[in-house]
């Protein structure tokens, strides 16, 4: 037999011709049925009479409520055809016995899981990105020290990952302090890396470009060594401490 598309079909379909043969089958319905030739040989008895009935009636899309008889035993489904030529009828079954039901109850308790775990994911998620914000918050604090100065303090290790999850939130909060001059403090300042020096020379120019001076303060003897080409570069300020930064702002006010 030269088998059609229907062969792959998800459910128990058949082709029948005119008489009811079966003309082709899915790989559903061989598992359900065997290698089945007359379309009734697969019903009960019961259902003969108004299968033979209603599959004439050419023009109706109500499906069929048939009853079905397998090596297992008997189910129930509804049954949708069409005529594709005088010669050619289509049908596909859809069962309706417990197992189906069941089926559809374990898609709806999954569907319910899906939900909740998105939910958890949601909840999850925004605990992590409020952990992130606080993260940021003691690694670079700003504080308002007076006369448009901000300070932030630098702690742990200057490097690419951590210059880059503090910016944001540094230019967010210098923003709304209306700071003029922003002083970054290295005295609680690990190991530098080359990489973190170019971070902060991205973040240095990005308080340029809102207008705001940078003063770096607390810088270690191993810090110079990769930060005295940024000096050299962006004419950058540098400070010995804080206290010589507010010095020097009271004797030019």
């Amino acid at each position: 037999m030269t088998r059609s598309p229907l062969a792959e079909w998800p459910l128990p379909a058949f082709q029948l011709n005119n008489s009811f043969a079966v003309v082709d089958y899915s790989q559903e319905a061989e598992q359900l049925f065997g290698k089945p030739k007359r379309f009734f040989e697969l019903l009960d008895e019961g259902s003969h009479a108004k299968a033979e009935r209603l599959l004439k009636t050419r023009g109706s899309k109500k499906p069929i409520e048939l009853n079905f008889t397998t090596a297992a035993g008997f189910f129930l489904a509804d049954v949708y055809y069409r005529w594709d030529s005088d010669f050619s009828l289509n049908l596909v079954l859809v069962p309706k016995d417990d197992q189906m039901a069941a089926i559809t109850a374990q898609l709806i308790r999954l569907r319910g899981r899906l939900k909740e775990t998105d939910y958890e994911l949601l909840k999850e998620k925004e605990r992590s990105d409020a952990l992130l914000d606080k993260v940021r918050e003691l690694s670079a604090p700003c504080i308002a020290i007076g006369g448009g100065y901000v300070l932030i303090p630098l702690f742990g290790n200057l490097d690419a990952k951590k210059v880059e999850a503090i910016r944001p939130y540094i230019v967010t909060r210098i923003y709304e302090y209306e700071a003029e001059t922003v002083v970054i403090d290295l005295t609680a300042m690990g190991s530098v890396t080359q990489e973190g020096v170019s971070y902060l020379e991205s973040l240095v120019q990005t308080l340029g470009v809102m207008g705001i001076d940078a003063v770096i303060t607390g810088v270690k003897p191993d810090h110079a060594q990769k930060l005295h080409l940024l000096k050299r570069e962006m004419n950058l300020r540098f400070e010995a401490s804080l206290e010589s930064v507010l010095t020097t702002a009271s004797e030019n006010q």
